[in-house]
């Protein structure tokens, strides 16, 4: 396994020995780190019964690496220039609905730190390539911040778990080469720096999904519903959120897009990204003010209460009654 700049020992893990010894490790670890997931890296190259014992041990969310061809879900090429095929985008998150049982356990990123990315071929454009190991840093291929923010409200916001790979927050550029080993930085470089606009987006995005779970319980069931496209723009509907992406980049002119979001007529809404406000249309079509090829993300006003989310109070407030025989 692995290569001549990795080489990979493969460890017996089908010996309950073995098996036993990683079962005490990764439970000791869990416990001594706080840990509440983990990414498991070449799943598919152990044996599956193994993975049990292990999760068990753990006690904590594990989501596999599976180098597959035909999973097919890679939303970068949409954003890495002003280029990119929005409409290529639509059609992943319809194919990845159709081809997958439940969307919402799936793994979502947009930068890995494996390998660069395989070019696409007519045999298999973007959209049949793995879903694994084929993400440079996203700075290696645009230094356009506009497109940094688009990517990640993607990621942050589509179907499954998202995934932001360390540094990514940082817009780190793998400096010598996109490739391993220079895309695994060292965290420490950036003096973890939550000032960062990118760490700064991924966190009102974080809480803004984290309100809408809370809120809707019919959130991560919901499959991603790309509900308008042209040439340089989505606009997604999951729950009662819709995201609007542009890959126009930061030197993208001004414009309005009406877009048919199915919201009731006349309800308020509140861009998450911006704190503007912007009512529906009576058919509950929204007119979305686009500029400088920015992100946009909106929730209904009313339902902001305890998210913390632009001036919305950041607990939920309870209507105690008094009730006499």
């Amino acid at each position: 396994m692995g290569d001549t700049n990795v080489p990979l020992p493969d460890l017996r893990t089908e010996d309950a020995d073995v098996a036993a010894a990683y079962q005490s490790w990764i439970s000791n670890l869990i416990s001594e780190y706080s840990i509440d997931g983990l990414r498991l890296d070449s799943a598919m190259e152990v044996n599956t019964g193994f993975w049990s014992g292990f999760h068990n041990a753990a006690g904590v969310y594990m989501i596999g690496e599976i180098y597959e061809p035909d999973a097919g879900y890679v939303c970068v090429a949409a954003f890495e220039s002003t280029s990119g095929s929005i409409s290529g985008l639509a059609n992943m998150i319809n194919t990845v609905k159709a081809d997958c049982r439940d969307t919402s356990i799936i793994g979502t990123f947009s930068e890995n730190h494996d390998q660069v990315r395989k070019t696409p071929t007519r045999s298999k454009p973007f959209s049949k390539l793995a879903n694994t190991t084929f993400q440079p840093r996203f700075a290696s291929l645009t230094g356009d911040m506009a497109l940094a923010r688009n990517v990640i409200s993607y990621t942050m916001l589509a179907d499954g778990v998202p995934i932001i790979y360390q540094g990514q927050e940082q817009h780190y550029n793998a400096l010598g080469g996109s490739s391993d080993p220079f895309n695994r930085e060292a965290l420490w470089f950036s003096d973890y720096n939550t000032n960062a606009p990118l760490y700064g987006l991924i966190a009102t995005l974080n809480k803004a999904r984290k309100h809408a779970i809370s809120d809707d319980g019919a959130y991560l069931s919901y499959e991603n519903w790309p509900i308008y496209t042209d040439t340089t723009t989505i606009a997604m509907r999951k729950g009662k959120m819709v995201t609007v992406l542009s890959n126009k980049g930061a030197e993208g002119a001004a414009y309005s897009q009406t877009i048919a979001a199915g919201y009731v007529g006349g309800v308020a809404l509140t861009e998450l990204l911006t704190c503007a406000k912007l009512t529906a249309g009576l058919l509950g079509e929204i007119v979305v003010p686009m500029a400088n090829g920015e992100p946009r993300v909106y929730y209904p006003t009313a339902a902001l209460a305890g998210s913390g989310l632009c001036g919305a109070s950041s607990k939920r407030s309870y209507v105690m009654k008094r009730f006499t025989a």
